[in-house]
């Protein structure tokens, strides 16, 4: 009996040349399949599925052509088929295999079919991670006539190593701060006016008024609070540097010990022994900032006596002898005064607080947290919440230079994929710690470099960081795992 090399053709030209139709049917609802995939890995692309046929029913004339097919509607890519030949079909062929016929495709007898593992690796291309997976079928019979055509989705999922990654949320490490006492220095500097060679406050005289009601304010915040325990009130005087320098010094001292004396009526609370007074020296480095604040013409000169002149009485000759005095004279009366000034330092403890008290204290007066009453309010809130940053935000303006909480800020900005932000606070991060290897990985992660991302995870694993081991495993698993 001849070949029939028409039916041979014709799968030939199934295969260069497969219709696209709207129908969404496996044929006759016979097969089924599961665990499929359709999965890239470096430069492959894998399709694998699990494919059933046992209720497929065709006659001994027909042959099944199922074709595998990926497209994104511009570019196509046809897979090895599956051909199911009824037992005349099968018969022909066999006779054109004998023949020299080659045809890459998986060939099976009806009368041999059963479910098996279909699984086939091409050279993946890019546009491939937007395609979607059909399977495509045909059925042909007597004379090669084709009797049903139909394509049906079989997973718009390619999952593509970009995508697996994109999924992935590394995990971002956080140091939790050693506890220590809360011990805390107020600073503030009071610009009182006193009369000429006088120690006496004058509540009405000059600015005095408004500057008492500012020292009382900070007594009232700070003496007040509950939560608060003054250990030491140190008033400092210092002098603006014309005069005798003995004069100066008795002059400030009997100031800074007026001003004592008046916040003691004031302040009932507050034994006289919190109180300390002494005499701060004369202000030059007031004079230097002043000079430099202001900008007066003749500023950068007298900053220049000012650095280079370390005998006082001399600095202070230069200075007078300066343009004739001109300058001198206009620093009388427009900076000298600002140098007479008072520096009262508030030293107190802050009680510890419960997570829960430091939750409202939070809201109230956060300055009174300690570094780790911060983490906890922090871990209070989801992971990236506007609360969970603000907290580690907090703590690090609270303490700008310090590494755990500058290492924490980072990583919480991480959490919110803050990565400018993040990157600017780890810079002042311990630079030799796992948390640190792992939170410099994300950053990479998160700016699209993988393989410097998996150099940092290393780095923070071989410090024994947990975070960075599971990161590190989170990386592996998308790129080699295909579930």
């Amino acid at each position: 009996m001849k070949v029939k090399k028409n039916f041979l053709l014709l799968v030939l030209a199934f295969l260069c040349a497969l219709p696209l139709s709207a129908k969404k049917k496996f044929y006759s609802d016979a097969i089924t399949m599961s665990d499929i995939y359709v999965w890239q890995q470096s430069d492959a692309l894998t399709a694998s599925m699990f494919i059933n046929m046992d209720d497929l029913i065709i006659d001994r004339h027909e042959a099944l052509i199922l074709v595998p097919t990926l497209t994104d509607g511009q570019n196509t890519v046809q897979f090895p088929p599956i051909i199911v030949n009824g037992k005349k079909k099968q018969k022909e062929y066999e006779k054109a295999v004998k023949k020299g016929l080659e045809m890459n495709a998986v060939v099976i007898p009806y009368e041999k079919r059963e479910g098996f593992i279909y699984s086939q690796v091409i050279p993946f291309q890019a546009w491939m991670g937007n395609a979607a997976f059909y399977l495509v079928e045909q059925l042909v019979g007597k004379k090669d006539a084709v009797l049903m055509e139909s394509q049906e989705l079989i997973t718009n999922a390619v999952s593509t190593e970009a995508k697996r990654l994109a999924e992935l949320m590394p995990v971002v490490a956080f140091i939790e701060p050693v506890e220590v006492d809360k011990v805390v220095t107020d600073v503030y500097n009071t610009y009182l006016d006193f009369r000429l060679n006088q120690a006496t406050i004058l509540p009405n005289y000059k600015n005095n008024a408004k500057e008492l009601e500012n020292i009382q304010t900070l007594f009232e915040k700070t003496v007040g609070d509950s939560n608060i325990e003054v250990n030491n009130i140190a008033i400092v005087g210092y002098a603006s540097p014309e005069g005798p320098e003995g004069f100066n010094e008795q002059l400030s001292k009997r100031r800074a010990e007026a001003l004592m004396k008046y916040l003691a009526t004031k302040v009932k609370d507050i034994p006289a022994t919190t109180y300390t007074t002494a005499f701060g020296g004369e202000n030059w480095e007031g004079l230097v900032i002043a000079l430099a604040e202001l900008k007066p013409p003749y500023a950068d000169s007298i900053i220049t006596i000012v650095n280079t002149t370390t005998d006082d009485k001399l600095r202070k000759e230069k200075i007078k002898a300066y343009d004739g005095g001109a300058a001198y004279k206009d620093m009388l009366k427009t900076i000298y005064p600002l140098l007479r000034n008072v520096a009262i330092s508030i030293t107190y403890t802050v009680n510890n607080f419960t997570t829960e008290q430091a939750l409202v204290v939070m809201e109230a007066n956060p300055n009174l947290l300690s570094q780790t009453e911060y983490y906890n309010v922090a871990f209070k809130h989801p992971r990236g919440s506007k609360k969970f940053v603000d907290a580690f935000e907090v703590a690090q303006r609270q303490a700008p230079d310090d590494p755990v909480a500058n290492l924490n800020v980072a990583g919480a900005y991480l959490t919110s994929k803050d990565i400018a932000r993040a990157e600017k606070a780890i810079a002042k991060a311990n630079k030799k710690n796992g948390e640190y290897f792992n939170n410099l990985g994300i950053i990479s992660f998160y700016k699209g470099n993988v393989k410097q991302a998996i150099q940092y995870f290393q780095q923070a694993a071989q410090l024994h960081n947990q975070a960075a081991i599971t990161n590190l495993s989170k990386i592996m698993n998308a790129i080699n795992s295909h579930q």
